[in-house]
């Protein structure tokens, strides 16, 4: 990942809970070369969460969605997009408080939209 990319995910990274953070494409793609197989997953796993959560909100009322959150036994995937072409997946543990991340994400989104 760019020093750039990594710079701005690192605040995110930082906060209590986070195990795992990523940017990709909409597409699910890393925005990197040299990630593990995990943080792969993740990415994609978050490029198709953000898809069905746009089909179900754009069908239901005309908007997209802010967040996709998955919260089950092993911790909470939260998926957001970044712009039309960039997403943002976090891994948590699952006792993490959420709204700090939440905020954090959103400012990342903010900042990765601004560059692409």
């Amino acid at each position: 990942m760019s020093d750039l990319y990594s710079r701005i995910l690192l605040k995110l990274r930082n906060i209590d809970g986070v195990k795992m953070t990523a940017l990709g494409s909409r597409d699910g793609f890393l925005f990197s070369e040299n990630e593990n197989d995990e943080i792969e997953k993740m990415t994609l796993m978050s490029s198709a969460m953000i898809k069905a959560a746009e089909t179900v909100t754009n069908e239901l009322d005309k908007t997209g969605p802010v967040h996709v959150i998955v919260d089950f036994n092993g911790g909470k995937l939260i998926a957001a997009s970044a712009g039309p072409k960039a997403l943002i997946s976090v891994m948590a543990e699952q006792n993490a408080s959420i709204d700090p991340i939440i905020g954090e994400i959103d400012r990342t989104a903010s900042k990765i939209q601004e560059i692409l």
